[in-house]
């Protein structure tokens, strides 16, 4: 049995304010009989209505309450079909919750009622983006970027990336937008020059140094992605992507020093590396061809040493081969990055015969002493109530060894613990797919049930 407490549940309560508490009694007697007035003369007009609603449908899409907010907004429309508002506020609701045809036709609505609202042309530009249809979205974005109010629209930002202000739409996103499509579809130096243009109008952003970062990256100009990825990962360092294709370019700059501190870094956050990449072979670590073929070579092997234990004569060859096949699964997540799609397939391979081999292992190998360390400390953390501390610590040994049932049962109820329960249902299933015959079994799926009733609550 795990050494599992039961950890009390976070309590939110919120006070909201009361409108009248900014009136004085008579302001507020005031206030009141104008709109009895109003009311019983029937002079408020349906346009009144139809604003409140749309405010309404605002808050109530901010707070995630999608189908709330589009009844709100549908009221709205009713009262005034007019209202562009609505309609757009509607579309960005309705793609919130993946119904995208109802959201282009509620945008293109609210651009035929106002045709000179440019910020109308940004949100169909985004819905085009996120359908991946990136010359609509371009085309749009061009029209956002060439009519918009850009003294109206600009952030202010000074060369130190200090903002002075934030209006609703700051311009520079049309650049950003418009930047992205250009990158997705291999229109790089439109992209650099748009993702340019974005950091003029703010170079607060610190994320858009790491997009044009990664334009100069693909066009092999490692000197200058170089100088983007120092400016992002200095507010960054966290971020595995942007640090790794940086100690590339260290690599490729000569720069082996600069190259080798990010590499103790990673070492520092992720002990196995050390393991794969020891110090007479450390810059071995950026190279990603070397990396590519070793992940396939050591998960071609335990394929084939999963597929002969199928068919091998005895238990004991059975198990010797079950053994030697999660032995270079272990080498192949080792190895394997997690940058590009293609490795997230791997990696998604990868883990998916570690599930299917770890029950049936005759002896479940030993997680190593750094895991331990970050699972002790993380338990460590949940006695201080500190759950996003203890999320984080098993999170790295998850990394490290996915394979460990007792860090998914323990995340899973510090998921549970903080009302993540989408991921609390995740981790239980697995720690079951990994311990179907646990004498807890039971008690897991029980809780998973449980958690799916709060789901959709």
């Amino acid at each position: 049995m795990k050494n599992i407490t039961r950890f009390d549940e976070l309590q939110v309560t919120e006070s909201p304010l009361s409108f009248y508490k900014f009136y004085s009694l008579s302001k507020r007697a005031l206030f009141t009989a104008s709109i009895l007035w109003l009311l019983m003369s029937g002079c408020i007009p349906a346009s009144y209505y139809a604003s409140i609603s749309v405010s309404q449908g605002q808050k109530q899409e901010s707070e995630g309450k999608y189908d709330s907010a589009i009844l709100s907004y549908n009221y709205a429309i009713k009262k005034d079909p007019n209202n562009a508002m609505a309609y757009h506020d509607r579309a960005l609701a309705y793609s919130k919750m993946n119904k995208t045809n109802e959201a282009m036709a509620d945008i293109d609505k609210a651009i035929e009622l106002e045709r000179k609202n440019w910020n109308f042309y940004y949100t169909r530009a985004t819905l085009f983006e996120k359908q991946q249809m990136y010359n609509q979205a371009i085309t749009d974005y061009t029209s956002y970027i060439t009519k918009a109010d850009k003294k109206a629209a600009t952030t202010n930002a000074t060369a130190k990336g200090t903002a002075v202000s934030q209006p609703a739409t700051p311009y520079y996103l049309g650049y950003w937008g418009r930047g992205k499509c250009y990158m997705y579809t291999k229109k790089i130096n439109e992209a650099i020059e748009d993702f340019s243009q974005s950091i003029k109008y703010n170079p607060a952003d610190i994320n858009l140094y790491s997009w044009r970062a990664d334009c100069y990256f693909q066009e092999k100009n490692y000197p200058a992605a170089m100088k983007d990825y120092e400016v992002f990962v200095e507010k960054n360092p966290k971020n595995y992507k942007q640090q790794f294709s940086l100690g590339i370019c260290y690599v490729s700059e000569g720069a082996k020093d600069k190259a080798t501190s990010l590499y103790l870094k990673f070492a520092e956050y992720d002990p196995s590396i050390k393991t794969f990449f020891p110090d007479d072979y450390k810059l071995e670590f950026y190279n990603t061809e070397l990396r590519h073929q070793r992940t396939r070579q050591f998960l071609d092997e335990a394929n084939v040493n999963y597929e002969e234990a199928q068919t091998a004569p005895s238990r004991i060859l059975v198990d010797i081969k079950l053994t030697v096949a999660f032995e270079k699964l272990r080498q192949a997540w080792g190895y394997a990055l997690n940058i590009t799609a293609e490795d997230k397939s791997l990696l998604d391979t990868i883990i998916s015969k570690m599930y299917e081999i770890y029950p049936k292992l005759p002896v479940k190998p030993n997680v190593p002493e750094y895991v331990r360390k970050f699972a002790v400390q993380a338990n460590s953390s949940v006695e201080e109530k500190n759950y996003d501390a203890a999320i984080e610590k098993y999170q790295l040994a998850l990394g490290i060894t996915p394979y460990y049932p007792f860090a998914r049962f323990n995340l899973a109820m510090l998921y549970s613990t903080v009302r993540q329960y989408k991921k609390a249902i995740d981790q239980m299933n697995i720690y079951m797919k990994l311990s179907p015959d646990a004498t807890d079994t039971r008690a897991a799926q029980d809780k998973v049930y449980e958690w799916e009733s709060k789901v959709k609550d």
